[in-house]
């Protein structure tokens, strides 16, 4: 009896046991980047299929239609994936980027939770995709680097990987490595490389580069197209120019250069997916995702990325001052030479009679759109006076010479300016001396070093009495 007692209590035991453990959590795969929309959609196959094999994660009820409906959309931004996989159910999402570097695939995955849309792993490869073989080894590849080390993945003969990584303990490998150092058999080295120097170099520039290729990239998208703007492709421009100025930091014949380059573009596209708004890339929003980024994320990628018989990992004193430094006073000049001014030049309508101004305008950012422009002009006018004499006028004309000084305040949107403010001054006439005061209002263009703009002014001089004049006038001008 208390052999059936104990069986009955080990069966209940083994079915709440059955019943208590929760299902695994619903993943989704979305894999964009590749020209051949079938290695998009295969590579996102199997590693979904590898995924969910090791019992960590199910598949959600509709992959392929997720993937579709993604690919149709054209959209690559993260949040706009992981809205989407939650649609479909998804706890995660598992978004794949790839890149064609010098004939060959860099290959960056990025498993986001999707409650709070944040990225928990990130797992990378770089590889030619020639064979269905190959997309099978990438699978396999980066799900070991996204899955927790206790997971179990599928056989190496179930779906076969091209180098596959040796399950060997670490410190065996790096025996080998020493014995085979010692016995000579590894490649003998022209010269070693360090490191710890190039991530230094490259920690201190890159951030630079990169707002300095988003400043070039901003201008020219809100330049209009008729003044010059608009021909950079921005994606494109984005990722090409700061890895041209990090090329230049790499020593030549270093090991492994494309990859490292490689792994730069991947982490740019990073940068990018962050900075998009819909399927375009938003100027305003790159600033704060350069702001944002994991440098050191970045640099412990390089090392890995660069590891080679010739590449040493040794400690690396930097110079006493550093190439930052000549950043940051380049960043103090320009911020000195963001004071500016310009000469100004134009004909002006008054009365009918057509005369011309000269002088100086002074220009001094209060922020990204409001500037300040206090000036001094010069302007000759032809005039008429009147004297009364019983019962008749005597008309007289003359030159009206004007010292003028604006204070205006210019909004300036891209190349486009607006103008809004006053001005006081003195009028030398023929019969004295007089000051006048008044509203100045305007438009005009900053085309490169040149200005194009018109003005009107409204006000009045002073003197027994209030005479009114309203002056329109064109101006150019070129900026220092």
């Amino acid at each position: 009896m208390k052999i059936l007692t104990k069986i009955a209590l080990l069966a209940v035991f083994g079915f709440a046991l059955c019943f208590a453990q929760e299902p695994p959590e619903k993943l989704a795969v979305y894999v964009y980047g590749a020209s051949d929309a079938g290695i998009n959609k295969s590579l996102g196959n199997k590693l979904l299929t590898v995924m969910s094999q090791s019992g960590e994660y199910a598949e959600i009820a509709d992959p392929g239609y997720f993937q579709d409906e993604l690919a149709k959309s054209g959209k690559g931004d993260i949040p706009w994936i992981t809205q989407t996989a939650k649609r479909h159910g998804a706890d995660y999402v598992c978004v794949v980027n790839m890149t064609e570097v010098l004939g060959a695939y860099s290959i960056t995955a990025r498993l986001v939770k999707i409650v709070n849309s944040q990225v928990i792993k990130t797992g990378s490869t770089d590889r030619q995709l020639k064979s269905l073989d190959d997309l099978t080894a990438v699978s396999n590849e980066l799900a070991r680097q996204l899955l927790p080390p206790s997971a179990i993945l599928p056989a190496v003969s179930a779906i076969p990987l091209v180098a596959q990584p040796s399950t060997a303990p670490m410190p065996a490998v790096i025996d080998r490595v020493a014995a085979a150092k010692a016995a000579g058999l590894l490649k003998q080295c022209a010269r070693t490389y360090n490191i710890n120097e190039l991530t230094f170099k490259i920690k201190d520039s890159f951030p630079t580069q990169l707002k300095n290729c988003s400043s070039t990239l901003a201008k020219d998208m809100l330049t209009p197209a008729s003044f010059g703007g608009k021909t950079l492709e921005p994606k494109s421009f984005m990722t090409q120019c700061p890895i041209d100025g990090i090329k230049k930091e790499l020593p030549e014949g270093f090991p492994n250069a494309d990859k490292i380059l490689g792994s730069l573009s991947n982490f740019v596209q990073g940068i990018l997916n962050t900075a998009l708004a819909g399927a375009a890339l938003d100027p305003k929003k790159l600033p704060s995702a350069i702001a944002s980024m994991n440098i050191m994320e970045l640099m412990n990628d390089l090392k890995k990325t660069a590891a080679d018989e010739c590449v040493v990992d040794e400690p690396y004193t930097p110079p006493a001052v550093s190439s930052n430094s000549n950043d940051d006073e380049n960043y103090s000049n320009e911020e000195k030479s963001s004071f500016s001014f310009g000469l100004r030049g134009g004909l002006n309508s008054y009365f009918e009679r057509s005369n011309f101004h000269i002088g100086m305008v002074f220009d001094i950012p209060l922020g990204d759109v409001l500037h300040l422009q206090p000036g001094i002009m010069f302007i000759l006018k032809t005039c008429y006076w009147h004297e009364y004499h019983d019962y008749y006028y005597d008309f007289s004309y003359g030159n009206q010479y004007i010292l003028e000084l604006p204070l205006l305040l210019s909004f300036k949107f891209g190349v486009f300016r607006i103008n809004t403010g006053t001005y006081v001054g003195l009028d030398f006439e023929p019969f004295g001396i007089r000051p006048n005061i008044g509203l100045s209002e305007g438009i005009g263009f900053d085309i490169g070093m040149f200005y194009i703009g018109m003005f009107n002014e409204f006000g009045y001089e002073y003197d027994f009495g209030y005479d009114f004049r309203n002056t329109l006038g064109f101006t150019l001008g070129i900026n220092f």
